[in-house]
């Protein structure tokens, strides 16, 4: 469960954020089916991508509480950033796609070091 936080997080941030041409109308069509379809801008995506990537590095923070490996909290909030600002400063495609390629990792190999931890006690998960 605890991989829902970092991995959810940052998988959907960085899906987010590398495929944003495909947002736009995915998320019109949605906001549209419930009644929302106003709120479809460019402002709201990039609130949408922030509050993702908060959730990704809050989960994050949380495994590092217990495995106390600060690398994977470090390499994920650098990521994260990475993230933001390869789509919505710079508009670097490249810099989004290696960003997120390092936020996934980040939040895979945190889940294998979590799961291996002795003093960490989690179920289930992937």
């Amino acid at each position: 469960m605890k991989f829902i936080g970092s991995g959810g997080g940052s998988i959907g941030g960085s899906l987010f954020s590398a495929f944003c041409p495909a947002c736009v109308p995915l998320m019109g069509s949605f906001l549209t089916t419930i009644g929302l379809g106003a709120l479809v801008n460019f402002r709201l995506l990039s609130w949408l991508t922030i509050g993702l990537l908060f959730i990704g590095i809050f989960g994050l923070f949380l495994n590092f509480r217990w495995h106390k490996k600060k690398y994977f909290l470090f390499f994920g909030l650098i990521a994260s950033i990475g993230v933001y600002a390869g789509r919505y400063l710079t508009e670097s495609y490249p810099l989004i796609i290696l960003s997120s390629v390092l936020l996934i990792g980040n939040a895979f190999f945190d889940y294998k070091a979590l799961k291996i931890c002795k003093t960490c006690k989690i179920e289930g998960g992937l």
